[in-house]
């Protein structure tokens, strides 16, 4: 099972929950109908995407006081639903950590070490020789190829945090 969202709070009266993203797969929303909530199993009503918050109201929660019981709970789904939702050229998170990665021109960039987001895109943190370094993971600077992350060269030395 891989975490998709973070329940946050319900959402009006009628036992809707606004919940935060926990990927960059949204797609995967539009298409769901059941999920794994906390520990529970709920079938999907209805979701809708609006200003990078999921709002998704479930079977059974029918009001505000249902809606609030499941508060602070995470949502999850098989991984194979998120990987069928993603295109081609993307990774999940857990498969970008751990990487090595070039440049175009041969030159070690570095190891990922984290992903985190601070809201407009996701920052790659690098570790290369006992210091981190900090880049936008932006389609400008790097690129898939087969397996691997590749980041242009010019593009990233303009980047570098």
């Amino acid at each position: 099972m891989i975490e998709i969202a973070e329940i946050l709070k319900p959402q009006g009266i009628k036992g809707e929950l606004k919940a935060l993203p926990l990927t960059n797969v949204v797609e995967v929303f539009s298409s769901l109908k059941e999920c794994l909530v906390g520990n529970r199993t709920m079938q999907i009503e209805r979701s809708s995407f609006r200003q990078g918050f999921l709002y998704i109201k479930f079977k059974g929660l029918n009001n505000r006081n249902d809606a609030e019981l499941e508060r602070g709970k995470i949502i999850k789904i098989e991984r194979h639903l998120l990987e069928q939702a993603k295109e081609e050229d993307e990774f999940f998170v857990d498969e970008l950590v751990g990487m090595i990665v070039y440049d175009d021109k041969g030159a070690l960039v570095g190891q990922i070490v984290s992903v985190m987001n601070y809201g407009a895109t996701d920052i790659l943190v690098f570790e290369k020789e006992g210091r981190q370094i900090e880049a936008p993971f932006v389609k400008d600077v790097f690129y898939r190829e087969g397996d691997v992350l590749v980041a242009n060269h010019e593009k990233l030395l303009e980047v570098l945090i």
